[in-house]
């Protein structure tokens, strides 16, 4: 099932960082929402409209939370889209001149690391390019032109998109109350950066959510949900558009990975199956070797848990858009079926949403 979710109002999104009104002013938010935000988003609008199950919510009988694979709620992609064009996280191997136009990238190549040369990497290859260029934050592009990326056949330059061409941000003042008197106190104010997703030309980014449910005959095709700070309300409704992306096509024995949402893996960056010495490893049945990666600045998620009514732990997780290159041995078919459009996240957090993968090709 695919919804579009329309925000009716401004949203607000924290990030991960503490925020302790009176020490600071400023509170900042992420968007995208984490995929867990919109996980919790899901599972509220199922109660919402089946009051008779809520009793069996974070119990072994919880219908969204079922442990077997087919079963339970789970995310299998969440998008972005702008007018009539569906949008994703720009791949962190894409940069941009220096210098040059703003609204165009181009993708890296990978080079052999010279055995004498003085390099501190842990990798074989490096991406680089003989121009000078700069990273680019917080950009977007169609999921065509991702298309073409994962089949290595990207123009030498393409468009993309900012967030900060698609958003308004609007500032909220407010200040923090006493939980007894509910009165104000002194030096409790505080500044929120309220997100309206709109542009200056009021055209809207909604927010494209595809996900599995073995009871989607319960879920409602369309209706309201809570979403973000304050429990801002959104409606959301069925689509039939195809937002599939298409069968990657793998050349010789080498492919990269790209992260549509963030991942969560236990031994930081690289995921708990490959060797961190060695960049070696094996997931599945196939052996793989770890090239190359360009990933982000890494990002805190942590959240409250509602059955345990306590936070949840902070983790580091590598951001969407991050590549990793790597070189199997085996059957290419086993690759796709492993790595494409799954979840390689960890700590119990595949059907959250996090770590969802594509498989691109190599030349």
């Amino acid at each position: 099932m695919i919804i579009e979710i329309d925000p009716l109002d401004t949203l607000f999104f924290r990030d991960g960082k503490p925020f302790s009104m009176g020490e600071e002013t400023w509170a900042d938010g992420v968007f995208p929402p984490f995929p867990s935000v919109i996980y919790g988003a899901l599972r509220t609008a199922y109660f919402a409209n089946h009051i008779k199950d809520i009793g069996k919510a974070n119990t072994a009988e919880d219908p969204t939370k079922d442990l077997e694979p087919e079963k339970g709620l789970r995310i299998r992609g969440i998008y972005l889209k702008h007018g009539e064009h569906f949008y994703v996280p720009l791949p962190l191997d894409c940069v941009r001149e220096k210098n040059g136009e703003k609204d165009k990238a181009f993708v890296l190549q990978t080079t052999k690391i010279n055995a004498n040369a003085s390099c501190n990497c842990t990798t074989e290859y490096i991406l680089t390019d003989n121009k000078e260029v700069e990273n680019i934050e917080g950009a977007i592009l169609r999921i065509s032109v991702l298309q073409d990326y994962l089949k290595d056949e990207a123009d030498s330059k393409f468009s993309i998109k900012m967030f900060s061409d698609l958003l308004l941000t609007e500032s909220k003042i407010g200040i923090g109350r006493n939980d007894q008197t509910h009165s104000s106190e002194e030096n409790r104010l505080y500044r929120v950066g309220m997100r309206r997703l709109e542009d200056s030309f009021y055209n809207k980014l909604k927010i494209i959510v595809e996900f599995d449910f073995e009871r989607l005959d319960d879920f409602p095709s369309e209706g309201i949900l809570k979403l973000g700070g304050e429990n801002k309300a959104a409606a959301y409704q069925k689509i039939n558009e195809d937002i599939s992306v298409c069968e990657p096509k793998i050349e010789g024995q080498k492919f990269k990975l790209y992260l549509l949402t963030p991942a969560l893996f236990k031994k930081g960056w690289i995921p708990e199956w490959l060797d961190g010495q060695t960049l070696n490893g094996t997931y599945n049945g196939i052996k793989l070797r770890l090239l190359t990666a360009s990933i982000g600045k890494y990002i805190s998620i942590g959240g409250f848990d509602m059955e345990a009514k306590k936070p949840k732990p902070m983790r580091k997780a590598v951001p969407a858009g991050s590549v990793y290159y790597f070189e199997f041995e085996g059957d290419k078919g086993e690759v796709i079926k492993h790595f494409h459009k799954e979840s390689l996240s960890e700590y119990d957090t595949k059907k959250e949403g996090y770590g969802i993968s594509f498989v691109g090709g190599v030349k």
